[in-house]
């Protein structure tokens, strides 16, 4: 076991090295074909596109828990069930905004900005960014919002490596829960450790390991990476919107913290498993760039109650380029008994 511990960790941190330099390589020959202007300057936008501040999405609130101020978007009656949307890399509240809009007519939904994202407090010391921080984040979150302490729990990528953790520490505050686009870690680095798929489709976690390099890569053709976010349901000031929250000075830095204080060291095992588990839905774009497919039936053996199923057609982003889909995947498991 303390050999192949050894090897694993040998070989992520020879591809993180090797990643660096080809990456450094590509920044270098951009500069010197390209120039600065067209490469790697990023456009100033010191004014938030209307589309933040529609009143469609809800209203813009702060709280202090876990000793961390919060941003969350909030819409909805505050007396129906708490809808929590937790979001990934690299996105924010926004991302949620088509789910917002359907399921703020039967639940009080609250979108919230991650630690380290967007319009939340972002600590410096990159010990800040360990899971379990961003677990109890949400758990704080619950108990602060929610009376009840009942959930139903939306999380999407990164937001969704955290939601795994946070329901088997918390299931007691949680009544259903919908976990696109990623597994739970200890599933991931199985899968990774013994399938050649996901260990390929895993690659930038490499490459985000790295110190500095993975910000001016983001950062070139003024932060063309939010282009991929880019189909027939997402708009130019969707994409605009997400290109002025993230060009802001270490806006994408925190971020990739969540990679850096976590991914090649072990992970804490969970002590006590739920005794019951809630009904839980696992969705996974068919055209998933990242994560493997064969995660959606090992997720199924590991968390009892748990449905998986394809999104037809959606990519990683699926809730956003495939919302009206998803929602009605959505809605179809929340009326389940």
């Amino acid at each position: 076991m303390i050999v192949f511990r050894i090897i694993q960790l040998s070989v992520a941190y020879s591809l993180c090295l090797y990643y660096s330099l080809k990456f450094t390589l590509f920044l270098i020959t951009g500069y010197l074909l390209k120039g600065h202007k067209r490469f790697l300057e990023v456009k100033e936008r010191p004014t938030p596109p209307n589309i933040l501040q529609d009143p469609r999405y809800g209203q813009h609130k702060y709280i202090t828990v876990n000793g961390i101020k919060l941003h969350y978007v909030e819409k909805g009656d505050q007396n129906k069930p708490m809808m929590l949307f937790v979001h990934g890399f690299p996105e924010f509240w926004f991302s949620w905004r088509h789910q917002i809009m359907e399921f703020s007519k039967d639940y009080r939904c609250i979108a919230v900005d991650m630690r380290g994202y967007a319009d939340s407090e972002k600590p410096e010391d990159l010990a800040s960014y360990k899971i379990d921080n961003m677990v109890n984040d949400l758990r704080a979150l619950v108990k602060a919002l929610d009376k009840n302490e009942s959930i139903v729990l939306v999380c999407h990528d990164w937001g969704a490596v955290i939601g795994w953790r946070y329901i088997l520490r918390h299931m007691n505050t949680v009544d259903k829960y919908v976990m696109i686009g990623a597994p739970a870690m200890e599933v991931y680095g199985y899968i990774a450790a013994r399938e050649w798929d996901q260990f390929r489709k895993g690659w930038y976690i490499f490459l985000f390991k790295a110190p500095f390099i993975p910000e001016m890569v983001l950062r070139t053709h003024d932060l063309g990476v939010f282009r991929s976010m880019k189909t027939g349901n997402t708009t130019d000031e969707d994409i605009e919107a997400f290109k002025y929250t993230f060009a802001k000075p270490k806006a994408l830095s925190y971020p990739l913290n969540y990679y850096r204080a976590n991914g090649f060291g072990r992970v804490q095992r969970i002590k006590k498993r739920p005794e019951k588990y809630a009904l839980g839905l696992y969705l996974l774009g068919e055209k998933e760039e990242f994560i493997s497919l064969s995660t959606g039936p090992a997720m199924e053996k590991v968390y009892p109650n748990l449905t998986y199923k394809l999104v037809p057609g959606a990519t990683h982003f699926a809730q956003q380029d495939k919302p009206t889909l998803v929602n009605e995947m959505m809605r179809n498991f929340l009326a389940l008994k």
